[in-house]
C-alpha cells in the first residue's frame, strides 16, 4: 500500500501514444494501491477532465505553427517557460504532492517545472521514453539511421547534419536548446532516471549523467492465456514514420507469397500505399486501430515485423506482441535485442537490409512449428519478466528510496 500523492507529469494527459499511455497505466495501478494520482501537462482539446487542468500552460503547436509569431513563440517555449513555471508552483501551494513522476516534459512544457519541484522538496523522477536528453532530435539517428554524434560530443552537430526533419532553422532551435539546457544543468533536479532498457542507459551515460542516477526498468505489459494456435501472415503496427524502416519490410514481402497487414498511420502513409501498388506488394493499411482490434491483429497474425532503422528503446508492440505468443521479427538496434532475442523470442536481422529481413519472414512461413515455439516461448517470458506486478515491484522500490510510505500488502 502507498501514502502518498504522486504527481504525473507529461506534456499531454490523454492516450496519445506509448508515453501517454504508460504514464496513465502506471498511475492507474498507483491508484489500486492507494496512491493518490494528480496529472500537470499543456492545455490541449483532447486531454482527459483532470482537477488540476487550470494550472497547465496554454497550448503551443510546434508541428503546424501559424505564422512567424508563433514559431518564435514556440522556440521560446523550448528553452523557458515562464507560464509552465507558474503554473506548477501554483498547483504546489494548494495541492501537497509527496513525489513528481516526469514522462515527456520536452519543448512544451521544457525543464523551467523542475526548479519549483525541487525548492519545494519533492523527489523528482523521470522515466526517459526516448533519447533526448542527450540527442537533439530525440531518435539517436540523422537521416533514418543510427547517430552518436552529440552523445558526449557537440549538440551542435544536429544543425551541422540538419538532423530535424531537414530544417536549418528547426535544427538550429534544437542544437540550441539541448547545448543550453546542458550547459546550464536544466535536467540536474531530477533524482532518478528511469530507462526502459540497458541499451539507453548506457547512451545516458555515454552522455554524462553520472551511472548511479539511472535505474534500468523495462515497460511492462498484460498477458493472457497463450495462444491456441498460430495465426496468418505477418503484422506491423505503429507508426509510419521514417525510422521505422516499413517501405523496408513492403520491399521484403514484394514478390514472396506473405500478406503484410500495417495498423497505424502516419506522415509516409500516402508514400508508402504508393510503394506498395508500384511493386504490387501483398499488403493491406489498416489505418490506425483501437485497442481492441489492435489485439485481434496480434492473434490473428503469424509473426510480428519491427523492421526499425532507428534504436528503438522498449516499444510496447513489441511486448505485446510476446503477450500475445507471437514471434518477432525484427531489427537487430537498440533495445529490441533485450526484448525479443535471437532464436529464442525471435529471430534479429540487420536494419534496412531487404534480403535478411525477407529470408527471415519466410523462414518462420515455412516452418509454423520453429514460429509457434518461438511465440511460447515469447509468452513465457513476457509472463515471467514483464508483468504490470513486476513493473510496480521495481517503482515503488524507487519511491521507497526517494522517501515515500510503501506498506507491504494491496490497498484497502
Amino acid at each position: 500500500m502507498i501514502q502518498g500523492t504522486v504527481l504525473m507529469v507529461n506534456k499531454f494527459v490523454y492516450h496519445r501514444g506509448g508515453a501517454e499511455d504508460y504514464m496513465l497505466a502506471l498511475a492507474e495501478m498507483l491508484e489500486h494501491e492507494g496512491a493518490q494520482t494528480l496529472y500537470f501537462g499543456m492545455q490541449f482539446d483532447r486531454n482527459l477532465p483532470v482537477d488540476t487542468s487550470r494550472f497547465f500552460p496554454s497550448s503551443v503547436d510546434f508541428d503546424n505553427p501559424s505564422g512567424t509569431r508563433e514559431r518564435v513563440r514556440a522556440v521560446g517555449r523550448m528553452i523557458h517557460s515562464s507560464e509552465a513555471r507558474r503554473g506548477i508552483s501554483g498547483l504546489l501551494a494548494e495541492t501537497p504532492v509527496d513525489i513528481a513522476h516526469l514522462h515527456n516534459v520536452y519543448h512544451q512544457l521544457s525543464p523551467s517545472i523542475l526548479r519549483p519541484l525541487k525548492d519545494a522538496g519533492i523527489p523528482i523522477v523521470m522515466t526517459a521514453h526516448d533519447y533526448k536528453l542527450v540527442c537533439p532530435v530525440y531518435t539517436l539517428t540523422t537521416g533514418g539511421h543510427e547517430c552518436t554524434r552529440c552523445v558526449g560530443g557537440s549538440p551542435w552537430n544536429a544543425l551541422k547534419l540538419r538532423c530535424n526533419r531537414g530544417s536549418v532553422a528547426g535544427s538550429a532551435a534544437v542544437a540550441f536548446e539541448s547545448w543550453l539546457h546542458r550547459r546550464t544543468g536544466a535536467y540536474d533536479p531530477v533524482d532518478v532516471l528511469i530507462s526502459p532498457s540497458r541499451y539507453l542507459r548506457d547512451r545516458l551515460v555515454d552522455g554524462g549523467i553520472a551511472p548511479e542516477r539511472v535505474e534500468v526498468i523495462p515497460n511492462f505489459v498484460h498477458a493472457g492465456p497463450p495462444p491456441s494456435e498460430p495465426g496468418e501472415g505477418v503484422l506491423y503496427a505503429g507508426r509510419l514514420a521514417r525510422e521505422k524502416g516499413v517501405d523496408v519490410l513492403i520491399r521484403a514481402v514484394a514478390g514472396t507469397s506473405l500478406q503484410l497487414r500495417i495498423a497505424g498511420d502516419g506522415p509516409l502513409r500516402a508514400r508508402l500505399e504508393q510503394l506498395a501498388h508500384d511493386l504490387a506488394a501483398p499488403v493491406t493499411f489498416l489505418g490506425h486501430l483501437s485497442r481492441p482490434e489492435l489485439q485481434q491483429e496480434l492473434e490473428s497474425a503469424l509473426m510480428v515485423a519491427v523492421p526499425s532503422t532507428w534504436p528503438e528503446n522498449c516499444p510496447l508492440i513489441v511486448l505485446e506482441a510476446m503477450a500475445a505468443g507471437r514471434p518477432l521479427v525484427a531489427s537487430n538496434v537498440g533495445g529490441l535485442p533485450e526484448l525479443a532475442r535471437h532464436e529464442r523470442e525471435g529471430l534479429l536481422v540487420a536494419d534496412s537490409d531487404v534480403e535478411e529481413l525477407r529470408r527471415a519472414l519466410l523462414a518462420l512461413d515455412s516452418d509454423r512449428a520453429h514460429a509457434t515455439a518461438l511465440g511460447e516461448a515469447a509468452h513465457e517470458r513476457a509472463t515471467a519478466e514483464f508483468s504490470p506486478e513486476t513493473h510496480l515491484a521495481r517503482i515503488l522500490d524507487v519511491y521507497r528510496r526517494l522517501g515515500i510510505t510503501v506498506r507491504e500488502g494491496a490497498a484497502a
